[in-house]
């Protein structure tokens, strides 16, 4: 789960000049929202010209009762939190078509109505669907479930080997030229993939690479984010929190009661004890700013370049906490601290089998 600090410093000496200019960059770009929202950081897409919140909105849980949809909240909850973030100026949401087979989009597209200036929507297409013809067809599912007439930023969002490239970004290509689609993206792809997706699409230019990527995750630093930093292609951070054991909130004690958390091997209550020093190292940073644990996490990874996560809000109190992550900066010191804590932990896997087969159970 975790890395030695030593290859990490190695790998990101090569971009540390770009990733200065980058955060000089950010520094001036704090200005009104385009909607009219208060004042917050923005960064540009890619190179698209489009300018997103610094922490943007991510909608997984929103519809899917694998995280508890209408059992631990409702559909008033996530339109409350969609209002609360636009509040604050956070402009950029993520969704997909597969998120609730398809009701993140529809509740999306409820909540955006009166607020379409305000944001950048961006959804993603199914690895099924990849082909010329259904992504075209996927496409125009999306903008309907959505309510909208354009596509901020369309990704995709598993490769599929199946599927030629080419095939893929020609399709792109032609929502983007009839004004269906604004940007390009893809997601969790290698380095590998991400450059055959460029010379794909080309000459159109990639927007961003949408991946898992945190505190206790970091497998993206050895290869895709020098790269996108010296590409100007942006990584979107999915699991930004690593679905709530970086918040400081769960222990042996303290458990979450979704399916898609139960099911996570980080929260057997061995994993979770693996964790007690990672958090209280979040814990103390954050009381040294102000902060939540949440917060200086999420901040972590804006200090790495041109990340901007996309933590899950199922809650207006979740939006707030988000918000707040943004306008202030740990320093080098305090994630080398965090970095140190984070790359002691492994995780035992077997532990988790207990965890899953009860999950297994209760949703039957």
């Amino acid at each position: 789960m975790a890395h030695e600090l030593d290859s990490h410093s190695e790998r990101f000496d090569q971009v540390e000049d770009s990733r200065t200019s980058f955060s000089a960059t950010l520094i001036h770009s704090r200005s009104k929202n385009p909607g009219g929202a208060r004042s917050l950081e923005y960064r540009e897409l890619g190179k698209s010209g489009i300018k997103i919140s610094a922490v943007g909105l991510g909608t997984w849980q929103w519809g899917s009762r694998e995280w508890g949809w209408n059992r631990l909240y409702r559909k008033s909850d996530v339109v409350a939190a969609f209002q609360k973030a636009i509040e604050l100026g956070v402009n950029f949401i993520d969704t997909a078509e597969i998120y609730g087979r398809g009701k993140s989009e529809e509740i999306l597209g409820e909540a955006v109505q009166g607020h379409r200036d305000e944001v950048v929507i961006a959804t993603k297409v199914w690895p099924l669907n990849l082909s010329y013809g259904r992504l075209l067809k996927a496409a125009e599912r999306s903008l309907r479930r959505l309510g909208v007439d354009v596509i901020d930023l369309y990704q995709v969002h598993w490769p599929n080997q199946l599927v030629p490239m080419r095939n893929t970004m020609k399709a792109m290509k032609k929502l983007v030229q009839e004004g269906r689609v604004r940007a390009v993206g893809v997601s969790n792809f290698n380095l590998k993939r991400l450059k055959a997706a460029q010379e794909a699409l080309a000459p159109l230019e990639l927007a961003s690479n949408q991946v898992r990527y945190n505190l206790l995750d970091r497998e993206v630093e050895a290869e895709i984010l020098p790269y996108a930093m010296t590409e100007q292609i942006t990584i979107i951070a999915y699991s930004p929190l690593a679905q709530g054991l970086l918040t400081s909130r769960y222990s042996s004690n303290a458990k979450p009661s979704s399916f898609i958390q139960t099911v996570n091997p980080g929260f057997s209550p061995r994993n979770l004890n693996r964790l007690v020093e990672v958090n209280q190292t979040l814990t103390d940073i954050a009381k040294t700013h102000g902060k939540t644990s949440s917060q200086v996490a999420l901040n972590w990874l804006m200090r790495k370049g041109n990340v901007v996560p996309i933590p899950g809000v199922k809650k207006a109190e979740h939006a707030v906490d988000d918000a707040a992550a943004v306008g202030w900066a740990i320093d080098g010191e305090e994630m080398e601290r965090l970095e140190k804590a984070a790359a002691e932990v492994r995780f035992d896997r077997i532990s988790a089998v207990p965890n899953f087969l009860k999950a297994l159970t209760r949703s039957r």
